[in-house]
């Protein structure tokens, strides 16, 4: 391992400092830790702030909204995570006014697209402002519910101090939430959601007047936001569409979440997951315009854990090259929308994912977003696992203890250690670690002995780990920066300060911040090339990438080492073909770096490939198989290639063998009647995952062939459409039912009239009446001869239980095109 940077370049800094690959900082048990670059960061918008889309008096933002100009002042419309950064970053004045778009949860990317708390916080604790929401009437209680959740934390009664704690704890271990974050900051007793939001609601014309300088009408048939000046005669100055504007710039959309940089598209590289690591995805604060909210990926023998993924962490991955499946479960720390605000992004990504908190915080967390999103609780715990944790109860994670602990903050929040083997690590997590405050609060009596002790005892202050993760930011309510200068240099040696940007930490402090994208080295892991003998690191690490294949079953140790013999590793730049239409298979490719497509009638998309995808495993139950479409690198790709001669022997003999060849075999059919290239041409199952477009195919029925003119049945099923034309029909006036005409997303959002014409690629389906096991009054009729597959209900159900995100998705709708969905 070369030369590579500890920490970042400093303002005014002409280079970087170095270290060794055994770097300066040592653990307790004398081995060392070292940082591994993702590759060279490309500079933070580095294109947006001169592709920044302005259409006279609007300003598109890079993370999606538009700030309109007008004579009462800036009003924003549409509020996603972060967006204070972009108006910081592109030197507007932050807005004080803002409205609500439709709905607030955006579902098809898993975002609140109603964050207001930083906005509020910004105005409030910076600018000495407060802000003004603009909503339909039945949004403001909601709002009100989740500012409330969020700046005072969850009511007494809310608080399970006995279920949230274990072992050896008694009732003195259990915090006072309320009271602490008084002791932090005084003003906080008098804080409540008017003291920093004020609301204007829309009225019975569907109108909002702005200081009788500027009114809002909103158009329900058009589902537009029209701004009129009233001072220039009632002129219409914007209007702006209901439905939220992702990309702000002029090259196309804005990426999901956070516009962080990355390793450049041509550099991306296979990622060697280590035995014991982080990778870092963000480590500034909510209010920092260069840089991402704190959040990382814990790994502890070649899997993953998420702490507080940033808005993007899934895009995050991709650019990575991680494997979405080896991120098996997440960490939600607390509450506050830069620390909340990705979760559900990613626990929607694919399949199911274990969700680590307390009762307390994870309550919480259901009350915030079943406000924002307007889905039940109980529908939304459907969509993961909760595993609670418990204060002083440790939790197994493949080998590691988690050992996790209250924070000292405003808010309920867990910091936590983690041990594997003899190495340790620690996260502070949001909290003040200053003793002289805590020792004062014991002293008044204002928390129990054993919550002073875990306090002091448990500090990452003390530096007993072989890496520390400690925050430092905003005091009061964060740990002051010069607690952590004060430290020994020994300490400082294995910390890094998260939630502040690099500019914060002192110069010469012995401090240091981890790059993003950055993966520190607890034990060097060597990853799939290192340990030759059978049964080291690098068998381990090509079972754990094996083992997230689904069309593989679990292979012993002696086959692992035939694979390794023989399987190569190949790089193929960016416009090379890897796979030619018509080719025989010979290998099967699992991809692990890079992106490349799937060319299909010779200029068609089909679908992208991404680390941890495969092609060739049609080989395994066809002789001489070929591929049916040409793949072509877009960027660098990195592959590993096992040829087929090598690995169908090992299958023959592999008990498991038989169900896994029964699904390909049937995978294969349908990659060679047209239903493949159909998925490719839907807006949403072009985007599926490999093992997701697997199992739906496996879902669908036998073809279906209609002529002109004849009826097609969607009732209790959904169809995909493989040839012709379909005229698609709903007239909610011929409805009798109001229940039947009712979404997931309430009252004020019912079904619309539909009068479409479908080609090729699209899914209908009324997937509420599905569900609910009611009558459909979506009617469809071939426009010409036409070929379908149909998913029955059963299929559909399974299937999206599987894949909850797709069923957050998909609710309320009833066409798929390639263009949109209704």
């Amino acid at each position: 391992m070369s030369k590579v940077p500890v920490t970042p370049q400093k303002e005014g800094a002409e280079e970087e400092q170095e270290v060794s690959p055994i770097a300066r900082m040592k653990s307790k048990h004398g081995r060392g830790i070292s940082v591994r670059p993702a590759g060279e960061l490309a500079e933070l918008y580095k294109t947006q702030l001169n592709d920044t889309l302005v259409d006279d008096n609007k300003t598109y933002l890079p993370r999606g909204g538009v700030i309109v100009s007008t004579v009462a002042g800036d009003i924003q419309f549409g509020i996603p995570p972060e967006t204070i950064k972009d108006s910081m970053k592109l030197g507007i004045t932050v807005p004080t006014y803002f409205v609500i778009l439709g709905e607030m949860f955006d579902r098809q990317v898993g975002l609140n697209m109603a964050e207001f708390e930083f906005p509020a916080y910004f105005n409030f604790f910076c600018l000495k402002k407060r802000v003004t929401l603009i909503c339909m009437p039945d949004l403001e209680a909601r709002v009100r519910a989740i500012f409330t959740e969020t700046l005072l934390g969850p009511e007494d009664g809310h608080c399970m101090g006995a279920r949230d704690h274990g072992g050896d704890c008694d009732e003195t271990a259990h915090p006072n939430f309320r009271e602490e974050g008084y002791y932090l900051d005084g003003m906080r007793r008098d804080l409540n959601v008017d003291t920093l939001i004020q609301f204007k609601t829309f009225d019975a014309k569907s109108e909002v007047s702005i200081d009788d300088k500027v009114k809002i009408k909103y158009d329900l048939f058009t589902k537009s936001y029209r701004v009129i000046d009233i001072t220039e005669k009632n002129k219409e100055v914007a209007k702006i569409e209901e439905k939220f504007s992702r990309g702000g710039n002029k090259s196309g959309g804005g990426e999901e979440g956070a516009q962080e940089p990355a390793p450049p598209e041509n550099d991306r590289k296979p990622f060697e997951t280590p035995k014991f690591g982080i990778t870092i995805l963000g480590s500034s604060h909510g209010f920092d315009p260069n840089g991402s909210t704190t959040g990382f990926v814990i790994w502890v023998n070649g899997r993953g854990i998420m702490v507080d993924p940033p808005p993007g962490s899934s895009h995050a991955l991709e650019k990575l090259s991680i494997p979405h499946r080896l991120i098996e479960g997440i960490i939600l720390t607390h509450c506050h929308a830069d620390h909340d605000a990705g979760t559900f992004q990613k626990i929607l990504k694919e399949q199911a994912v274990k969700l680590y908190t307390t009762e307390t915080i994870f309550n919480s967390f259901m009350r915030k977003y079943s406000a924002i999103s307007g889905f039940g609780p109980q529908f939304l715990k459907q969509l993961f696992t909760f595993h609670p944790v418990k204060i002083g109860v440790p939790v197994e994670f493949h080998g590691a203890k988690f050992n996790f602990y209250y924070s000292f903050h405003t808010i309920p929040c867990v910091g936590f250690e983690v041990e594997l083997e003899e190495e340790s690590m620690c996260y502070s997590a949001d909290t003040n670690s200053d003793p002289t405050v805590i020792e004062k609060m014991f002293a008044e009596k204002a928390i129990g002995q054993q919550r002073r002790d875990m306090l002091i005892n448990k500090s990452p202050l003390r530096g007993e780990h072989s890496l520390i993760f400690h925050e430092a930011g905003v005091p009061p309510i964060h740990t002051p920066m010069n607690l952590l200068v004060d430290l020994d240099a020994a300490i400082k040696e294995k910390m890094f300060v998260v939630h502040v940007t690099g500019s914060q930490i002192p110069a010469e402090s012995g401090l240091k911040q981890a790059n993003v994208f950055d993966t520190l080295l607890i034990d060097m892991d060597h990853g799939l090339e290192g340990g030759g003998e059978e049964g080291g690191e690098g068998s381990h690490a090509l079972q754990r990438l094996l083992s997230t294949l689904d069309v593989l079953p679990r292979f012993s140790g002696e086959a692992i080492a035939t694979i390794r013999t023989s399987m190569a590793m190949k790089e193929f730049k960016a416009g090379e073909e890897i796979a030619l239409e018509g080719g025989v298979i010979e290998n099967f490719t699992i991809f692990t770096a890079g992106r490349a497509d799937e060319i299909v009638n010779g200029n068609m998309i089909n679908r992208s490939y991404f680390c941890g995808d495969f092609a060739g495993e049609t080989s395994f139950v066809q002789e001489n198989a070929t591929y049916l479409f040409t793949i072509t690198a877009v960027t660098n790709v990195h592959v590993i290639t096992i040829p087929v001669n090598v690995i169908k022997p090992l299958l023959d003999i592999n008990p498991e063998t038989g169900k896994f060849l029964e699904n390909i075999k049937a995978y294969a059919a349908l990659q060679s009647d047209g239903t493949w290239s159909a998925l490719g041409q839907n807006l949403v199952m072009k985007e599926f995952t490999n093992l997701q477009r697997k199992d739906f195919l496996n879902f669908l029925e036998p073809p279906e062939s209609f002529e002109l003119g004849q009826s097609i049945d969607i009732q209790s099923c959904g169809i995909l459409v493989l040839e012709g034309e379909v005229q698609v029909l709903l007239d909610p006036s011929s409805v009798e039912d109001e229940d039947d005409l009712s979404t997931y997303r309430g009252k004020n959002n019912r079904m619309d009239f539909i009068d479409s014409q479908v080609s090729p690629g699209a899914f209908l389906c009324d997937i509420n009446s599905v569900l609910n096991e009611k009558i459909t009054y979506v009617t469809c009729e071939a426009l010409s001869g036409v070929k379908v597959r149909r998913l029955g209900r059963g299929g559909l159900i399974q299937f999206l239980t599987r894949y909850p995100g797709l069923m957050v998705q998909l609710l309320d709708t009833r066409i798929l095109t390639l263009e949109s969905i209704e």
